[in-house]
């Protein structure tokens, strides 16, 4: 039987949760369709909860979308008749087609793992009540309402609490009009929160920088939809002078980390247990592995150990806040298929390749594609410093990242596209990267059929 990494760490969940979670495997193992072929894995309820677990294969997005939403409904719902009565909708992710999955939406379960998530750190403790007043940068092929050709009104961007501050998806055709938009209607509206894709927010940061502009302080930006970088925190900061948070989740699992106030992220333990899978040691386990996450409480989806396609990092010692239940993570690493390799074979996670590169003076923006097996592609936009030595300063950076044999090609551009649906992946590789074959054996999930 495969081990459990939650022994290892020996990371303590209270009774109430280990409940929980006990009763969600056992309604989804012999309730939900999608499950009734993993139960010949199952050590059974004599053993722990773990190790149950552990014994498990990992879900997939393309298991998602094989059994459908009515898959992952538990026994005593029916999918109709959700949808009939407006209990549950059906919604999309976001990406390319072959990303892209359906989900069994069931609106109060998401707003409880939100409200769950905000008890992780002090300023949303204070600040989020529910009715709160919001505003969004996100990409609005994301969230909000898109129209690229023109520019909307306030009115067509308000729906109930939440502005959304931008209608457009490609920041690189933000003028400097609507930027002060943007500003003029932060300082008008006075969001209590400000949620944003770190990319984006960064890019009306160098404008208030470089303008000069003063800005409404929200209690809280909280950083969705991308792995942030030190750049965006540090650009953040300078233009909005607020606390700056992390909030990880997905669309089929929910709120699943949330930044506390010390910079560790907690996980919600109210509404998910997540297993860790620590990559081999060459690769930079067992302190840098890969999540699978299981929800609890959700009476319309059932989803056992999903992998959500991340890597992070665990902290390295217990956060002063004083949370120690469940994972305690140092950061988000950034995604498994974007990692890079040095020329020996190394893995290399885009939380690596950003500490490397977002010293660099005069850096506000990168993005950095492996073309080759040792050939390395860096775009970068430099602002306030001198190019030449930033491109220099760059280049032994990344040397230092991926070895002497490497050979790293840098561009200085004036901008970089996002990519669909208008979120920005600093790392990329043309190889393929199998998370398989970079784990731990020892903690590695079986395939179903073993």
């Amino acid at each position: 039987m495969k081990r459990s990494f939650a022994h290892v760490l020996a990371k303590a969940y209270n009774n109430e949760t280990r409940r929980r979670l006990e009763a969600e495997l056992q309604l989804a193992l012999f309730t939900t369709p999608a499950y009734c072929t993993w139960q010949k894995r199952d050590p059974g309820e004599g053993s722990d909860i773990f190790n149950r677990l552990a014994a498990l294969p990992a879900l997939s997005k393309s298991d998602l979308r094989f059994h459908g939403p009515q898959g992952f409904i538990p026994a005593g719902r029916d999918l109709a008749q959700g949808l009939a009565s407006g209990e549950i909708e059906l919604v999309s992710t976001s990406g390319t087609t072959s990303d892209q999955v359906t989900n069994a939406w069931y609106q109060p379960w998401w707003d409880s793992s939100e409200a769950e998530s905000w008890q992780l750190n002090r300023f949303a403790r204070q600040a989020a009540t529910g009715d709160h007043r919001e505003a969004i940068l996100t990409s609005p092929l994301c969230s909000g309402v898109p129209c690229e050709e023109a520019l909307l009104p306030q009115t067509q961007r308000r729906i109930g609490r939440f502005l959304f501050l931008s209608e457009r998806s490609d920041p690189r055709t933000w003028d400097d009009d609507l930027m002060e938009r943007m500003v003029t209607e932060l300082n008008a509206y006075q969001p209590v929160l400000l949620e944003a894709n770190p990319s984006f927010l960064t890019i009306l940061a160098r404008y208030i920088l470089r303008t000069g502009k003063q800005v409404y302080r929200p209690q809280l930006i909280t950083f969705t939809y991308e792995v942030p970088s030190l750049l965006h925190y540090r650009l953040c900061a300078r233009a909005f002078g607020a606390p700056l948070a992390s909030s990880y989740g997905t669309t089929e699992t929910g709120y699943v980390f949330m930044e506390c106030d010390y910079g560790c992220l907690h996980q919600v333990t109210n509404n998910v247990h997540v297993d860790w899978l620590p990559l081999h040691p060459q690769h930079g386990g067992p302190s840098v592995g890969q999540m699978l996450v299981t929800t609890i409480g959700n009476p319309w989806r059932a989803l056992l150990r999903f992998d959500v396609g991340d890597l992070a990092r665990l902290a390295g010692s217990q956060c002063p806040c004083g949370r120690t239940e469940g994972l305690t993570l140092a950061s988000i690493e950034g995604r498994v298929i974007n990692l890079t390799f040095t020329p020996d074979g190394r893995a290399v996670t885009l939380g690596e390749v950003d500490r490397a590169v977002a010293e660099v003076s005069g850096l506000v923006e990168y993005q950095l594609v492996q073309t080759g097996s040792a050939e390395y592609a860096l775009s970068a936009v430099i602002e306030g410093a001198r190019p030449e030595e930033a491109r220099g300063t760059l280049a032994e950076a990344l040397q230092r990242v991926y070895g002497p044999t490497a050979v790293v090609h840098i561009t200085l551009v004036k901008a970089i596209a996002p990519d669909p649906p208008g979120k920005y992946k600093l790392v990329k590789s043309v190889l393929s990267a199998q998370s398989n074959t970079l784990l731990d054996s020892e903690f590695a999930p079986l395939p179903l059929e073993a």
